[in-house]
């Protein structure tokens, strides 16, 4: 388990470090503070900088280009790319740092704690990431839902997955995933119907407990918690997510825009057999311009809440 975090000139990050990590971490803070590259980071510093994944990111957010090596200066600080040359991308122990230049291109070259080196290539497919967390978007685009599948139809991880959609529709019976249409059986019908027909909540629950059940002794990232949930139903899924986090060694990345998410998400932290698993913080600018982090212990966290603070 990851026990801090690290991060500099990554994006809109000149220095930042979250020196205390917990098994379930909670990130809140306004929109262009970083959340979701914070989970970026995380996922490449644990492909160890791999070039599908960075890749992939790259493209799910119009910065990649085939075969361009300038696709790479998005990594960096936007105010600082003039100094590409001289600037090293920092994640814990992993850097990428320029090469070479060719052309006015540069190169990048990925080191693993001073020892592995390895060219980041802009020819490689950005198509099939080689993820080792497993991440959620916020908006269901790019997630490998039909291979994850693959690996729980019939085992008993199946049953889990259920369980864990049984908080939306707890009539749900059985279920069969497919990427462009999967099929629910409701308890009390004949024929399956369409999961897409049960509302927004029950495709991005399934999305979730795909994600939640797959991430067994790894990593697991959810970027924007609420997304398409309904405030009722969050306490129950955080309290899925804490048990799978203690009973699977699963280490959770979450980021939110909701008071609701922290909230529930303190309720369920703060029971006895959760106390010292969940950590909360908030991502902020600072007086003088770079990111921040503030991390919050149960009592400031709770002060917060009564007094009713936004989370953003």
């Amino acid at each position: 388990m990851l026990k801090e975090l690290h991060i500099s000139n990554y994006r809109l990050f000149d220095d930042l470090t979250i020196p205390e990590l917990g098994q379930v971490n909670l990130i809140a803070g306004k929109n262009n503070t970083g959340k979701t590259a914070l989970l970026e980071a995380l996922r490449i510093w644990a492909a160890r900088g791999g070039s599908t994944t960075i890749n992939h990111l790259l493209k799910t957010r119009g910065e990649f280009t085939p075969s361009r090596h300038d696709s790479y200066d998005s990594l960096f600080p936007r105010n600082k790319l003039e100094e590409i040359g001289n600037l090293t991308l920092a994640i814990n122990e992993l850097r990428i740092k320029e090469k070479s230049r060719l052309n006015m291109e540069s190169r990048f070259t990925v080191e693993w704690a001073n020892s592995e080196q390895e060219d980041l290539n802009p020819n490689i497919t950005p198509n099939f990431p080689q993820d080792k967390p497993i991440f959620v978007p916020f908006n269901n685009e790019h997630f490998p839902i039909q291979n994850l599948w693959e690996e729980i139809v019939l085992t008993p991880l199946e049953e889990e997955v259920i369980s864990i959609l049984k908080i939306v529709e707890p009539n749900l019976r059985r279920i069969d995933v497919n990427e462009s249409n999967s099929k629910v059986l409701i308890e009390g019908d004949l024929r399956p119907v369409p999961l897409k027909s049960l509302g927004e909540g029950m495709s991005r629950m399934l999305w979730l407990a795909v994600a939640l059940v797959s991430a067994k002794n790894s990593m697991l990232l959810i970027d924007e918690f609420e997304a398409g949930l309904h405030h009722s139903i969050q306490e129950t899924l955080w309290e899925k997510v804490f048990h799978y986090a203690k009973e699977w060694n699963i280490q959770v990345f979450v980021t939110t825009h909701s008071m609701d998410a922290v909230r529930t998400f303190f309720y369920v932290a703060d029971k006895l057999e959760n106390q010292g698993h969940g950590k909360y913080f908030r991502l902020q600018r600072s007086r003088k311009g770079p990111i921040e982090v503030i991390a919050y212990d149960h009592d400031r966290l709770e002060k917060m809440l009564e007094l009713k603070m936004e989370p953003r």
